[in-house]
């Protein structure tokens, strides 16, 4: 089973979760999963626990985000606007088409740092 397709015995996705790989001068921070409401905090703690931790460059990697709302597209933004107040890196690896279409909608792809993955 991926984390794309639903266990073929209770027709569920994999829970959320926020995978982490630290590299010497960077952390690549990367959520699992469906980022709306509910999940949103538990990423937010994560990437504040990483920047508290003293990684200045911060990796968001959105390639197994299944589905991004309202409060997923807030957060990236937010991160985006607390690392350019503080001078940090923050870099988003695009989702899915489907993922991606939230900040295209909303017309924020200019103003966020989309990178290609290593």
């Amino acid at each position: 089973m991926t984390n794309q397709d639903p266990d073929p015995l209770t027709g569920e996705f994999e829970r959320f979760r926020v995978d982490v790989a630290p590299a010497r001068d960077s952390v690549r921070v990367s959520p699992v999963g469906e980022l709306d409401i509910a999940t949103v905090p538990k990423l937010e703690a994560e990437v504040v626990r990483l920047r508290e931790s003293g990684f200045n460059r911060v990796v968001l990697d959105l390639r197994q985000v299944r589905f991004i709302d309202s409060t997923g597209l807030r957060l990236v933004l937010e991160l985006d606007a607390a690392a350019r107040a503080d001078s940090h890196n923050l870099e988003v690896i695009r989702g899915s088409d489907v993922v991606h279409r939230i900040f295209e909608v909303t017309q924020v792809t200019e103003r966020l740092n989309f990178v290609e993955p290593n």
